[in-house]
């Protein structure tokens, strides 16, 4: 089994590589990916430019050390901002990199993700709408293998006032037709939504749109990889989906589940 969705002391995590990785061996997993986040905005929770090298140099002196016992893939989770994806693409191309999160955290400055404060500036459908449009903007950006956390901007438990299914079937012919591919990320469950991300009823409309998946924890902390797998692999199962997306080179291959 594989988890492609992880984070280190180097950005937002708790855990050296090390520990990531000895923690991903002793839980028997076959493949580990790092996405440390990586951004355009100076926040202290990601890796900076200047810093890259040294992400890249660690995860080259762990993978010496332990590729024998375990497949571990480089990846980074990309923050999406419009107007400026020739700077993120530079970045994406200056790294070896096996796989490129792209994810949405930010509506102009206001990193929605950890502040809570600006929810009730717009109605709730609204807010939704203009998360959607950045999230649809990233999947057609070219720039991204694997869309995060899809419908994170339910964290805090904010819903739209009424159905936006048409709004979600709108994102889903987008994201087909860029070909990318959308993570179950299970770390949702243990945020105030207590849901994965996507829900059950998003999965439903990515599976109907011939939408391919791959599987995540957004581990933090190295009990965190692989957390509520069995769960996420019933649900998997129960939407129709019988394969997952391992990522290498940014290459895709299937894994069957």
């Amino acid at each position: 089994m594989v988890d492609y969705h992880t984070h280190s002391l180097l950005s937002d995590g708790t855990a050296s590589y090390e520990q990531m990785v000895l923690a991903a061996i002793e839980k028997g997993m076959d493949e580990v990916g790092f996405s440390d986040h990586v951004g355009l905005k100076p926040v202290t929770w990601a890796i900076q430019e200047v810093d890259l090298p040294v992400m890249t140099r660690q995860i080259e002196e762990i993978r010496e050390k332990y590729g024998h016992l375990i497949s571990i893939r480089y990846g980074i989770e990309m923050d999406y901002f419009p107007g400026r994806e020739a700077e993120i693409a530079r970045i994406i191309d200056s790294l070896p990199l096996d796989y490129v999160i792209g994810s949405v955290h930010f509506i102009d400055d206001w990193n929605f993700d950890g502040d809570e404060s600006l929810y009730g500036k717009w109605s709730n459908d609204e807010l939704y709408g203009i998360y959607y449009r950045l999230l649809q903007q990233a999947a057609a950006s070219g720039l991204f293998d694997t869309l995060g956390h899809l419908d994170i901007i339910k964290k805090f438990c904010v819903y739209p006032e009424s159905d936006q299914t048409p709004l979600y079937e709108e994102t889903a012919r987008i994201i087909r037709q860029a070909g990318l591919v959308v993570e179950l990320n299970t770390g949702g469950l243990d945020k105030p939504c207590a849901e994965f991300y996507p829900s059950p009823r998003w999965l439903e409309i990515l599976f109907a749109h011939d939408i391919p998946v791959t599987l995540s924890s957004d581990a933090h902390h190295p009990s965190q990889i692989a957390r509520h797998y069995s769960q996420a692999l019933s649900l998997l199962k129960k939407t129709g989906y019988h394969q997952i997306v391992r990522f290498h080179e940014r290459k895709r291959s299937w894994l069957r589940i």
